[in-house]
């Protein structure tokens, strides 16, 4: 079999000795077909008549229906979209006051740092007073 190579290939040259790529096999396959004369399918688009999938539709009954259906998901698509909105600003105003209780929780940290500080600062000054008064 003498392989052909495409204008343009596509893809990573293959391996010395390596496998056939698959398409590459297709493509050959194909052209055996074509050079013997045989056809594999012929589809003619206009030969096709589009039937409706539902049998039984009628557009003067079911029109209705279908109307009142596609008002109900309308509905239910621009709730679920202003719920998103809604649920977006709450996220943003979530975040914003996680942002606001993290400030001060790094406040208070701050605080009682300093009075720990403070704390064990009077202590020594009371231990050095209390070994003078000896």
């Amino acid at each position: 079999m003498v392989k052909k190579v495409p204008a343009k290939p596509r893809g990573r040259p293959p391996k010395p000795g390596g496998p056939t790529p698959r398409a590459e096999v297709q493509r050959a396959y194909r052209a055996r077909l074509a050079a013997a004369g045989k056809v594999m399918r012929i589809v003619d688009a206009n030969a096709v008549t589009v039937q409706s999938p539902i049998p039984d539709f009628d557009p003067a009954r079911d029109g209705v229906f279908e109307r009142e259906m596609i008002a109900s998901m309308r509905d239910q698509l621009r709730n679920a979209l202003s719920k998103v909105g809604f649920l977006e600003d709450e996220v943003a105003r979530l975040r914003e006051r996680d942002a606001e209780r993290e400030r001060e929780r790094e406040q208070v940290e701050r605080d009682l740092t300093n009075a720990l500080k403070d704390k064990i600062t009077l202590q020594d000054e009371v231990t050095r007073l209390r070994a003078r008064r000896r």
